[in-house]
C-alpha cells in the first residue's frame, strides 16, 4: 500500500511540474480511440502503465480527445546518442499519453489505442 502512494505521490509531482503541452503545426490537436472493441472502453488510470489502477474509462469510440503529454519522452538529439541497444529497447517501450477528454483530464491510456482524428 505504502508503494503505492509512493509511486502516486511521484506521478503527481512529475506531472505537475511537466511543461503543458502545446499544439503544433506538426501534431495533430485532436484524437480518436481506435481499436476498442464496440462493447468495451478504453481505460484510463492514475500512471502511465497497466501497474496503475483503472480511474476512468473512454468509449470505443471517442473523439477530440486532447493529448497532454506522453511518455517515455526523448528529444531527437537524445534518442541518436544512445546505443542501438539503447534505442531498441526504448522503441520496445509502451508508450502512456495523459488525455483529456470533453473537458476533464481523464487519466494515462496507451498511445497505441489514439490516432489522430480530423473534424
Amino acid at each position: 500500500m505504502k508503494s503505492l502512494f509512493s509511486r502516486l505521490a511521484l506521478l503527481i509531482l512529475v506531472v505537475a511540474l511537466a511543461p503543458a503541452a502545446h499544439a503544433t503545426a506538426d501534431g495533430s490537436d485532436a484524437w480518436r480511440v481506435i481499436d476498442v472493441a464496440p462493447t468495451d472502453v478504453l481505460n484510463a488510470r492514475v500512471g502511465p502503465g497497466t501497474d496503475y489502477m483503472v480511474i476512468d474509462a473512454l468509449p470505443h469510440n471517442a473523439r477530440g480527445v486532447q493529448v497532454e503529454y506522453c511518455v517515455p519522452t526523448v528529444t531527437r538529439d537524445q534518442y541518436f546518442a544512445l546505443t542501438n541497444e539503447q534505442q531498441q529497447a526504448l522503441n520496445a517501450q509502451a508508450s502512456w499519453c495523459l488525455v483529456i477528454w470533453n473537458g476533464l483530464q481523464r487519466g494515462w491510456v496507451n498511445r497505441r489505442f489514439l490516432t489522430e482524428d480530423s473534424f
